[in-house]
C-alpha cells in the first residue's frame, strides 16, 4: 500500500509538472503571435505611407528623402523583426529540448521508484515466508519439548510407582523377617 501511494504521488508530481510546461508554453506562443500580429500592423501602416506619398507628387525632392527614411526604417524594423523571430524561435526550440530532458528524466525516476517498489515488495515477501517458517518451527520444537515433558513426567511417576511397590515390598520383608 505505502508502495502505491509513493507511486501515486510521483505520478500527480509529474502529471502537475507537465501542465506546467504545457500552460507555460501555450503563454509564449499567444505572446509571440500576438507580438508578430503588432509587427505585422506597424508594417502594413508603413505600406500605406509610402502608397500616399507617391500619389501626392507635391514636392518629389521631400517625398523622396521621406520615403528613403520610410524604406530605411522599414528595413531597420523587418531586421529587427527578423532577429526578434529568429530568438523566439531559438526560445522555443530551447524551451521544447528542456520539456525533452525534463520528461525523458522524470520517466527515469519514475522507473527507478517502481522497479524500487517491487524490488521492496519481493525482499518483504521472502522475508515473511521466512519468518513463517520459523514460527512453524518454533512451534514444532516446542510441541516436541512439551510432549518430551509430558513423556519424562508421565516415566518419572510410574518410577515413584516401582520405587513405592519396591519400598512397601522391602517393609514388608523386614517385617517378615522379624516376626520371625
Amino acid at each position: 500500500v505505502r508502495g502505491e501511494v509513493g507511486s501515486s504521488g510521483i505520478n500527480a508530481e509529474y502529471g502537475e509538472f507537465g501542465e506546467r510546461l504545457i500552460t507555460s508554453r501555450r503563454k509564449n506562443e499567444e505572446l509571440l503571435k500576438k507580438q508578430i500580429a503588432k509587427l505585422s500592423a506597424d508594417n502594413t501602416s508603413f505600406h500605406k505611407e509610402i502608397d500616399v506619398m507617391h500619389s501626392a507628387m507635391s514636392d518629389l525632392h521631400k517625398r523622396y528623402d521621406r520615403a528613403r527614411e520610410i524604406i530605411n526604417q522599414m528595413r531597420k524594423r523587418e531586421d529587427e523583426l527578423e532577429e526578434k523571430i529568429r530568438g523566439y524561435l531559438a526560445d522555443l526550440s530551447t524551451a521544447e529540448e528542456n520539456t525533452r530532458l525534463i520528461k525523458e528524466e522524470c520517466e527515469e525516476k519514475l522507473e527507478a521508484a517502481n522497479n524500487k517498489i517491487e524490488m521492496t515488495s519481493v525482499d518483504y515477501e521472502k522475508e515473511r515466508v521466512m519468518m513463517e517458517a520459523q514460527i512453524k518451527r518454533l512451534e514444532l520444537e516446542s510441541k516436541s519439548w512439551h510432549s518430551k515433558f509430558l513423556d519424562k513426567e508421565s516415566s518419572e511417576r510410574e518410577l515413584i510407582a516401582i520405587c513405592d511397590s519396591l519400598m512397601g515390598v522391602k517393609e514388608r520383608e523386614m517385617k517378615e523377617g522379624e516376626e520371625s
